[in-house]
């Protein structure tokens, strides 16, 4: 059972609605009415139509690729179409430069690269990472195993008298050291550098007195 801890949910702390929300609450006070669901479409529209220094243009124009038409504009002549005609010329050269664009290949900043042993190119013998489920005291590697064949991605294992084909990320190499010499020479030289006896020795102590020890007692006893 796992207790997940969270925090209670603030609208106001989202700041990206609550800058908006300010600038309209702004705007509305500015209307000298109490019935703020009346001037709420007259903001918004005088939002969508506001210039932009830093965009150079309004937010209608780049949705909708033109400019929005105010109520004014209906009642007023046209004597002003040069600037109008600028700002189409506007639209159409920001089109141009959208269409210019192209989408840059992205890059998985959190995916981890996983770690290779220099030495698994020349290694003879390899562990393999136990993956499945374990307890407590099994062992985080088994083997180690023969290297039949390799190449950059997979080895190939002697498993039990097996192939079996292991991706190079679960192996590990193994440092077996190999004896220069037989069981049989080393049980030989251990035969001849120990004597099957041990001659007794007299034991004294400081004083000079001579201790003797019962013979069952005594290492070497025959």
């Amino acid at each position: 059972m796992n207790h997940l801890r969270t925090t209670a949910y603030h609208p106001s702390a989202n700041d990206m609605v609550e800058r908006s929300h300010r600038q309209l609450k702004a705007a509305i006070k500015c209307h000298q009415n109490n019935r703020w669901t009346e001037t709420l479409p007259t903001v918004l529209l005088g939002i969508r139509a506001a210039w932009r220094d830093d965009l150079k243009s309004t937010c209608t124009e780049l949705v909708y690729e033109e400019p929005l038409r105010l109520p004014d504009e209906f009642l007023t002549s046209k004597d002003n179409a040069a600037k109008f005609d600028d700002a189409a010329e506007f639209i159409k050269d920001l089109r141009h430069h959208i269409q210019q664009i192209r989408p840059v290949n992205g890059t998985h900043h959190g995916e981890k690269k996983n770690f290779v042993f220099k030495d698994l190119a020349t290694t003879e013998y390899v562990f393999i990472r136990h993956d499945g489920p374990k307890n407590g005291i099994k062992m985080p590697y088994d083997g180690p195993y023969r290297v039949i064949s390799r190449n950059k991605k997979t080895f190939v294992i002697d498993i039990k008298k097996k192939k079996v084909r292991v991706t190079i990320d679960r192996l590990k190499p193994a440092y077996i050291i190999v004896d220069d010499h037989s069981k049989e020479d080393i049980s030989r030289e251990i035969q001849t550098s120990t004597p099957n006896t041990i001659t007794k020795e007299d034991q004294r102590t400081r004083s000079g007195r001579r201790v003797c020890f019962p013979d069952h007692l005594q290492v070497g006893y025959a």
